[in-house]
């Protein structure tokens, strides 16, 4: 179940479009067709992306054994996703549920950081970066629906009400000290009456902030500030009283935190959304078990079988295959779906 569930949701560069029938099917799922040329053209888009390429091939094999091959089981795990998200295209229709702009807006974050980086995430043909962020939007909006008739935008803020404290922003100033020794020692001058913007543009090893007497700026959050043991700290300091110091990757740190608010739930709504949709992606795997169980799958044997536990399509005994339109440029090679 672990690796089904990983599989399906982290779906961030394997997207396929169903089409009409046609002679060279890739499969057929449920009536529907994906042609063996819109294979083969996802596989020619991600190929493009060479910051992605290279990334994946650190630890798979996507090569086949000719050039301009691809290796057939990472082709089947590609169709594998494609028939999946036929079976969420299908769904999103019969629910009548559409995408709004700040779905796609919500949604384009989100499959930049799984891919690596709004960089990479650029490195793809605009169409497919469009398609890309469209599927994300779907799979998220079909997650709220599943979870139940007030998994929308009410939910969002029912969940912003409940959990303030993780949408809170803060003006922070710091003290970076290499050991606790050190930071135990600034902590007691600062106790001692000893000004902590003085303190920081002597002491801190934060060349970046020291200069501005500690200062990080305010607006900091979980989400702009991604060091876990800092924000915890941040979260629960009083106001304007210098904590003990807290350890993290960088150093020990003495945090001053001057304010602390929750923004408006009309700034953190994209936030407090995405919230949702990972509390409720349980149901979303429930229903694609169910789903995926119950479907009509005919893949071309050219590819392989589709395996109703692993969603993927496993390949015949051949290992590679080359495609039948214009091959990647030389020294690309399509990449890896996310796992």
């Amino acid at each position: 179940m672990r690796t089904r569930l990983v599989s399906f949701l982290a779906l961030v560069v394997a997207l396929g479009a169903c089409g009409t029938e046609a002679a060279s099917y890739a499969a057929k799922v449920n009536g529907a067709t994906i042609t063996q040329a819109q294979l083969e053209e996802e596989m020619r888009s991600i190929a493009l992306n060479e910051a992605y390429v290279r990334k994946v091939e650190e630890t798979t094999q996507v090569r086949g054994a000719g050039a301009g091959d691809f290796d057939l089981a990472f082709t089947g795990q590609v169709l594998g996703r494609q028939i999946q998200y036929v079976l969420v295209d299908r769904e999103i229709e019969k629910r009548k549920i559409k995408i709004l702009p700040a779905d796609l807006q919500a949604a384009r974050g989100e499959v930049a950081q799984q891919a690596g980086g709004e960089d990479i995430l650029g490195g793809f043909p605009r169409e497919y970066q469009d398609t890309l962020v469209e599927r994300a939007a779907k799979v998220s909006r079909l997650t709220l629906s599943l979870a139940g008739p007030t998994a929308g935008d009410e939910a969002a803020k029912a969940y912003y009400d409940a959990h303030k404290e993780e949408f809170a922003e803060a003006c922070v100033s710091h003290i970076l000290l290499t050991t606790k020794e050190r930071a135990d020692a600034v902590k007691a001058r600062l106790a001692g009456g000893a000004d902590f913007a003085t303190v920081a543009r002597s002491d801190s090893r934060d060349t970046g902030s020291a200069a501005q007497g500690g200062d990080l700026g305010c607006r900091i959050n979980a989400e702009s500030f991604g060091v876990a043991e800092f924000i915890k700290a941040m979260l629960s300091q009083p106001i304007d009283q210098v904590g003990d110091p807290v350890q993290t990757q960088y150093g020990f740190h003495l945090i001053k935190v001057r304010s602390r608010t929750a923004p408006p739930f009309e700034d953190v709504a994209d936030r407090a959304r995405t919230r949702v949709v990972t509390a409720s992606k349980t149901k979303l795997q429930e229903w694609i078990n169910a789903t995926v169980a119950e479907a009509e799958i005919e893949v071309n044997p050219k590819y392989g079988t589709f395996n109703k536990t692993t969603y993927a399509v496993d390949p015949p005994v051949t290992t590679t295959i080359a495609p039948t339109t214009t091959p990647p440029p030389s020294g690309i090679v399509p990449l890896q779906p996310r796992p």
